[in-house]
């Protein structure tokens, strides 16, 4: 436990004592710790995976903090409703599914302006020219209401842009 030395540094220093509050685990779906063998667990593997950073901070905020039946919150309102008793006493459970699904709500609420400049890199990622095609935000609005990931929506709006001369008959 490291709250001991931090208070002696704080008291030499004269500095105010912060609150200090304990957050409960968060296990995987298997109810194991959270480990590597859980998958992706850096910030910039999320990112790379297509999920975006404000999906991904409602996520982890609601896998510790309860606030009614609301899943979704904007920066403000997890500000403006966060209350240190109703963060849960029991582990977390980090379910990646969940999280896909947090984020699809992000890209299905995101002004077209916005989510064609996030997706742009993930599409030109995989070989898209986006200036040989229809505009992006024509094709990040068709597709938007299945794709959970930045990446799927790359994947699934690449023939836009790419020669198609090619291809394989399904038998």
């Amino acid at each position: 436990n490291n709250t001991p030395r931090q208070i002696n540094i704080l008291e030499a220093l004269g500095a105010p004592r912060p609150v200090y509050a304990h957050l409960p685990m968060i296990n995987g779906t298997d109810g194991k710790k959270l480990s590597k063998r859980h998958g992706a667990i850096s910030v910039l593997e999320y990112e790379k995976e297509g999920i975006l950073p404000q999906a991904l901070l409602n996520y982890l905020v609601r896998l510790g903090w309860s606030h009614g039946d609301q899943e979704i919150f904007s920066l403000e309102e997890m500000i403006a409703n966060f209350d240190i008793d109703d963060v849960n006493k029991s582990a977390g459970c980090f379910d990646p599914d969940k999280l896909k699904w947090v984020n699809q709500q992000y890209i299905q609420a995101m002004p077209t302006d916005e989510l064609a400049a996030a997706a742009a890199p993930f599409f030109a990622g995989i070989g898209a020219d986006l200036t040989q095609g229809p505009p992006l935000g024509e094709v990040v609005n068709a597709l938007r209401e299945r794709a959970q990931t930045l990446v799927e929506l790359a994947e699934r709006g690449a023939p836009y842009y790419m020669d198609v001369s090619e291809f394989e008959a399904q038998a």
